[in-house]
């Protein structure tokens, strides 16, 4: 095994900048940005790509020229790669496996490293000297990344993952590649008399399969064979350690995005192809194909797998599995399918909520959902001036449990501070169901008797109900009167109301399963893995809120809207006293 280093020189050409240059049978073949001034090159035999421009140009006219190597990879089969940040311990292991799997003798890396800022080709080499492969690692003078483009190997650049990047700094040496020549210089430099080239990344690994890429491509002469690729992820990584491939045993769910790349004999080629990313120009596809993976976790190498992919969408894949054993590796699976507990026929209902001066209206509100159902009350209160505090004490007996609430200590306003004190009570943790809900919001059951029993009953197999709001006004009324809030204020906005988008808000009762591991405002937060494909989730319409919203839902949408099971009656005004006493309060979340 030999791991040889080779450099793409910058040159000249005339006054104009030459990505690098290679002396081939056809004479010398120029490559230049798609910056260049394309002027001087006229009366040149020459490709324009799109993204960059290739010239064959008279000997002597170009400083630098690399002379071919055709010999290093001669009638052999060559893994093709783009290394953009990678490990030399997963290129170790991206060419033992394609070796071993695929009768690999012979891999060209093309490293976008800076040259001299890194020691992967030593640190490589050192890691394959048991290998009958022949390596050669190439780097350039000239970065080839996309002018003003972000570096690529920021995992919030990863496809699954939609973060805000903007204002990422530019990194023309790691950002998605733009000067596309450079497989072109790479094909006339070294790959012209392999038997088969397979083009592909670091990260990438072909799938087992009856006929290989280059069997496919050996068979297929003249053609290129389509490679169709999947991103797949590791569950989590091991202490200290970046994935390896055999660890990438999952995919995202329903995932509908496919990689493509080709391989083929290349002295079979057209002598006017181009080789670039996805296909070549001027080749003839065939109707082959073989499969390739992706593992991300190589590619973002030491990336947490929650920074790079949700990973409430992962499913395991049983044929990566069964690849990893193959291996000799034992993969880190995935939590096995959790059976949820039958739902009692009596559940519990417990209510957790914030307070602050909310004394006129605390009666009327528990009266109303111990009517409806609800068995206790979690109540935190704060920094209140209006009795609050001492009426939610005398209420003990009527299945309230108030507490202080303990922002002041924990550092978070106040609602979230009471949310996690919230889930290690015993009222919280005994319950069957568990909704968090504000002073201002009445449920209101349009099935059966009006009663929680009653909605239920409607959906046996619901887990989760997001009841939507129904926003209320004043209604004209003045002065606060003590009577029942849904008595006096009976006028609302229109059922179908999809602006503003608070109108459609909803908040949720749930089973109280270990089904999340903890409350949230609008639904509960983190989703236990191993009961993703078990929980059905509804709507107050009874529709089913689809599973990709299910992370950062909180209202229903055109699809699912309506109140045929439930309302959640939203009084955010009442009496303009009310109101006045409220704005005097300000928001729960802050002090």
């Amino acid at each position: 095994m030999s791991v040889l280093r080779r450099r793409i020189e910058a040159a000249r050409f005339e006054d104009q900048p030459v990505l690098g240059a290679v002396r081939c049978a056809q004479g010398v073949l120029v490559a230049f940005s798609k910056e260049v001034a394309k002027e001087p090159l006229y009366g040149l035999e020459r490709i324009e790509t799109g993204r960059g421009c290739l010239a064959f140009v008279p000997d002597g006219t170009v400083n630098k020229v690399a002379e071919a190597e055709l010999d290093l990879f001669f009638a052999r089969r060559v893994m093709v790669a783009l290394r953009n940040g990678e490990t030399a311990e997963a290129a170790a292991d991206w060419v033992r496996y394609h070796s071993v799997r695929f009768q690999v003798d012979g891999a060209l890396i093309f490293n976008r490293t800076k040259p001299g800022s890194d020691e992967f080709a030593d640190n490589l080499k050192g890691l394959l000297s048991e290998a009958d492969v022949t390596v050669v690692v190439v780097d350039a003078d000239t970065p080839v990344g996309r002018k003003g483009a972000p570096d690529a190997r920021n995992p919030s650049l990863a496809p699954a993952v939609s973060a805000n990047v903007r204002g990422t700094p530019a990194n023309p040496w790691h950002a998605p590649l733009g000067e596309l020549t450079v497989y072109e210089l790479l094909r006339h430099r070294f790959l012209a008399s392999a038997q088969s080239v397979a083009l592909l990344d670091v990260s990438d690994f072909l799938m087992p399969q009856a006929a290989s890429a280059f069997d496919l491509a050996e068979q297929n002469p003249g053609h290129a064979i389509s490679l169709v690729g999947t991103e797949t992820y590791p569950w989590r990584l091991r202490r200290g350690h970046a994935a390896p491939f055999a660890d990438h045993i999952a995919k995202r769910r329903a995932e509908a995005r496919r990689l493509l790349s080709w391989s083929a004999s290349p002295s079979t080629l057209p002598e006017a192809c181009i080789w670039q990313p996805g296909r070549p120009l001027a080749v003839p596809a065939s109707k082959q194909k073989a499969m390739f993976s992706r593992a991300m976790g190589v590619m973002f190498p030491g990336a947490p797998v929650e920074s790079i992919v949700k990973k409430a969408d992962l499913v395991e894949d049983q044929a990566l599995v069964a690849l990893s054993k193959s291996l000799g590796h034992a993969p880190v699976r995935l939590p096995a399918a959790a059976v949820i507990p039958s739902r009692p026929q009596n559940g519990k209902v417990t209510i957790v909520s914030v307070m602050k001066n909310e004394g006129p209206f605390i009666l009327d509100w528990i009266a109303h959902n111990r009517a409806i159902g609800v068995d206790r009350f979690l109540i935190y209160s704060n920094d209140c001036a209006d009795g609050t505090d001492r009426m939610l004490t005398l209420l003990a007996e009527a299945g309230v449990t108030h507490r202080d609430n303990p922002y002041r200590t924990t550092g978070q306003v106040p609602q979230y501070a009471a949310f996690r004190a919230a889930e290690r009570e015993e009222v919280v943790t005994s319950a069957d169901w568990l909704l968090t809900l504000d002073v201002d919001e009445y449920i209101n059951v349009h099935v059966g008797d009006g009663r929680l029993r009653d909605l239920f009953d409607v959906v046996p197999e619901a887990h989760l109900i997001s009841m939507p709001w129904r926003l209320f006004g004043g209604a004209g009324v003045h002065s606060f009167e003590d009577v029942p809030v849904t008595h006096q204020f009976t006028k609302a906005a229109p059922a179908f109301m999809p602006r503003p988008y608070q109108a459609w808000a909803f908040k949720t009762l749930y089973r109280n399963a270990g089904l999340f591991r903890r409350l949230g405002v609008h639904r509960p937060k983190g989703l236990q893995p191993a009961f993703r494909d078990s929980i059905l989730w509804v709507t107050g319409s009874g529709k089913p809120l689809p599973s990709e919203t299910w992370r950062s839902a909180w209202r229903v949408g055109m699809a699912n809207w309506g109140y045929d099971l439930v309302t959640l009656n939203h009084y955010a005004v009442r009496s303009a006293e009310s109101f006045l006493i409220k704005r005097d309060r300000g928001r729960v979340n802050h002090v």
